[in-house]
Order: structure tokens, then sequence, then C-alpha cells
């Protein structure tokens, strides 16, 4: 009995130290979400005061940003790594 306990700690150790990794490696390697709003702010040719009902999802390697602002509705994708604009759509 204390043997299995022993491994089941050892698991769960390795796990949080496994997840714990990729949490920092993903927080350490990506522009970030106020990165990604400037870049697609400044794409639009707009400042934050301009705009407004900003959302920001990640997705797998880019931020998808959405807002509105008196021109319209604006969508963006913009690579998490680099900030390059990936793809644009204004309505």
């Amino acid at each position: 009995m204390k043997k299995i306990l022993t491994i089941l700690i050892v698991i769960v150790l390795l796990g949080a130290a496994i997840g714990g990794f990729f949490i920092y490696r993903h927080a350490s390697t990506t522009i970030g979400r106020e990165a990604a709003i400037e870049a697609a702010l400044a794409d639009a040719g707009l400042t934050r005061s301009g705009a407004y009902d900003i959302d920001v999802d990640y997705e797998h390697g880019y931020y998808e940003v959405s807002f509105e602002s008196a021109a319209g509705e604006f969508e963006y994708r913009i690579d998490a790594r680099t900030g390059a604009v990936l793809s644009s759509r204004a309505d």
C-alpha cells in the first residue's frame, strides 16, 4: 500500500512539473493579449480610444482579436509569437 501511494505521489508531482513547464513556455514565447490588441488596432489605423467591445481569444498559435469602432466591426488573427497580422476582416 505504501509503495502504491509513493508511486501515485511521484506521478502527480511529475504531471504537475510537466504542466507547469508548458504553461511557463506558452507565457514566455507569446506576445501577449495586449500586444495582439495593439497590432490589430495599428493595422486598422485606430487607437484604443477609438475602439470598443474589444475581445481577445487565444487559439492554436494565434490571437483572435475583434472590436468595433465608428468605422465598423473588425476581426483579426494575430500570430502569437511574432505579432504579425495573419488575417483581417472589416464589416
